[in-house]
């Protein structure tokens, strides 16, 4: 016997991100994090403790292994400090390593959208704010 409510989705909403990208003296663009990057921080009067994407990196992997999403019944939303909404398909595999991770994050801002690898779908992609305009009616 199914109860009704097992046909409905949860939306996860992981805000306040901290996704911001730097360009390194280097000349390469890295995702701003407290450890590599303290220096640039210190000198912009920057607290580090509210520069963490290690955290969207771990709460992003903790949702997307759920066996709710495994089931389809999540979509996640991340709505980062820079008012920058971002889309992720459920059937997205985030990176394991931090460091690609931010790879695939600074890609992302920069390309606002990134495809699977046979280009059938799209795995992550920047969508228009408010978040009311992608939640369920009701919501």
């Amino acid at each position: 016997q199914k109860e009704a409510s097992s046909d409905k989705e949860i939306t996860v909403i992981l805000d306040i991100a901290s996704l911001e990208i730097v360009k390194t003296k280097k000349g390469d663009f890295q995702l701003l994090n407290c450890d590599d990057h303290i220096g640039l921080m210190r000198k912009h009067n920057k607290d580090p403790q509210d520069y963490r994407p290690d955290i969207i990196h771990q709460e992003l992997m903790a949702v997307l292994d759920s066996p709710l999403n495994k089931a389809g019944k999540v979509k996640v939303y991340v709505h980062t400090e820079k008012n920058v909404m971002i889309e992720i398909n459920p059937k997205t595999r985030i990176p394991r390593t931090f460091k690609r991770f931010s790879g695939l994050m600074v890609q992302l801002l920069h390309k606002l959208k990134i495809r699977s690898a046979d280009g059938k779908d799209m795995l992550l992609k920047v969508v228009k704010n408010p978040i009311s305009r992608h939640l369920p009616a009701g919501a």
